[in-house]
């Protein structure tokens, strides 16, 4: 901030989510002079000192918080009633006891006497932002940008707004602006190094300038949590993961218990193949945040990986618990639960996946109909089949392959409609469930052959393709033991 006072060195910081809170070094004494005195009764009385009025405030800060520090405004002689450096710091206080309201009729009285008054501009441009006040934030910003254009406040308020719409480049201008006049700030710091990262998406050229500006925040600040988060970021991006894994652990060194630092590092860990370390990593992180699913969505998905079915069903459950709307929980649920061949299991969890799109995935009450078969019940496999075939278009190729599973036969059309499809994954899924219909009526030989023709597509993204590679596996196991029991006799 600019000097508009009588020579007093001071800053205040914020300091947030508590409020604003003092840090005024104690200077030399103030020389009363310095300030035109129009009056008798604005001489100030010999027994007052503002420095010691400042040091009582800061005591009375730190002893019993910020109202503690206003009760001494109680007392303060009446020639100092108008000083705008105390009634700053009297403002700053009033934030930090929430007392907007109080702090902008001080500070507003302020730039009523004095319009350049940068402080006050800067608390009013910070109640604004809180109060979500645009008008008068930009009001302020102006204000502030016409006495200074490289003011830190109003660049640093132009910057985040430009950030969170997402105009990266703009953002860039702004902090750098703010560093113009601090250069070691390190909230402009870090604004500039994550508008770099964020641009290097489309540029890589970026992410070296990313990579300096967050070694900067570093030598600022070298406990700088966030820094080394970002330099682990940007080291993943290149694919230098063990670089990236070392960095992210410095910043859990320095900030045990972020969520957001626990989960990086096990991301990191499981691209290295430390499955263990990814694994309590990410347990590490659901013991900071039990209610929230992402951590339970990564480590189910590495026990998934890791064939460990029932600790990933357990945490795809846990999931579902924290974010019910999550519906490829069900469906990775309603995969494992087919594996086990827990068919009722597994035609609940594809159930719920369907109640959840009913238009855009024939896979769901495909798989719903295939487990209502495997548990023997014909019945409610035709009645479901035959419910969603009536909302189908009856010229598609699902409607077709549902109709054939509902009736349990008429495929031969089939196999020349999938060649026919233009869309490889579609042509997959349609080859997977053909080859579904030959394993539940006949046609093992047939079966293998259409889950064959997903695989050649080298389609895993699919959950048909998991599961051809299970049940082609499957079938050779069956033939295997069929050809050793003939040997055997």
């Amino acid at each position: 901030m600019k000097k508009h006072n009588n020579g007093l060195k001071m800053k205040i910081l914020f300091l947030l989510p508590l409020g604003l809170a003092l840090a005024l070094p104690v200077c030399a004494e103030v020389q009363y002079g310095t300030r035109p005195v129009n009056t008798v009764q604005d001489v100030p009385s010999l027994d007052f000192s503002k420095t010691d009025f400042i040091r009582s405030v800061q005591d009375a800060l730190k002893s019993g918080g910020p109202s503690a520090a206003l009760a001494l405004y109680d007392s303060l002689p009446d020639a100092f009633a108008s000083d705008p450096d105390l009634l700053v710091i009297k403002a700053s206080l009033m934030i930090s006891a929430s007392r907007l309201g109080d702090a902008k009729s001080v500070c507003d009285g302020i730039v009523a006497v004095d319009p350049s008054n940068e402080d006050a501009l800067e608390l009013l441009l910070y109640i604004a932002r809180r109060q979500n006040d645009v008008r008068n934030e930009n009001k302020y910003i102006k204000q502030l940008l016409s006495a200074d254009q490289y003011n830190v406040s109003a660049n640093m308020a132009l910057g985040q707004s430009s950030f969170a719409s997402k105009n990266y480049k703009q953002a860039r201008l702004y902090y750098q602006k703010a560093l113009v006049r601090e250069e070691k700030n390190e909230d402009a710091l870090f604004g500039l190094g994550q508008a770099d990262y964020y641009l290097g998406a489309k540029d890589s050229k970026m992410d070296n300038e990313c990579e300096t500006v967050f070694k900067k925040l570093l030598d600022v600040n070298p406990q700088n949590s966030l820094a080394y988060s970002y330099l682990g970021k940007l080291a993943a991006a290149g694919s230098k993961y063990k670089v990236a894994s070392d960095y992210v652990q410095k910043a859990i060194e320095l900030e045990p218990d972020n969520y957001n630092y626990h989960m990086d590092y096990g991301m990191f860990e499981s691209y290295l193949g430390h499955y263990d370390n990814a694994a309590s990593a990410w347990t590490k992180a659901i013991s900071l945040q039990p209610d929230y699913f992402l951590a339970y969505a990564y480590r189910g998905g590495l026990y998934d990986e890791q064939g460990q079915e029932e600790l990933a069903i357990n945490d795809y459950k846990q999931l579902l618990r924290c974010n019910p709307d999550y519906y490829y929980a069900y469906e990775s649920i309603g995969v494992l639960e087919i594996h086990r061949q827990n068919w009722t299991a597994a035609r609940q969890a594809f159930m719920k996946c369907y109640e959840m799109d009913k238009t855009s995935n024939v896979s769901y009450p495909l798989m719903v109909t295939y487990c209502y078969y495997m548990e023997g019940d014909k019945v409610n496999a035709k009645a479901f089949s035959d419910k969603v075939l009536r909302k189908m278009d009856r010229s598609s190729i699902e409607y077709a392959m549902l109709r054939v599973w509902h009736d349990e036969s008429g495929e031969m059309p089939l196999p020349q409609k999938i060649a026919a499809i233009t869309d490889s994954k579609k042509k997959g899924k349609m080859w997977f469930y053909l080859g579904l219909f030959y394993d539940m009526f006949g046609g093992g030989e047939f079966a293998s052959e259409n889950y064959a023709k997903l695989l050649a597509l080298n389609s895993p993204m699919i959950f048909e393709y998991r599961m051809a590679e299970w049940r082609v596996g499957q079938i050779k196991l069956n033939s295997e033991d069929k050809s050793l029991s003939r040997v055997s006799n």
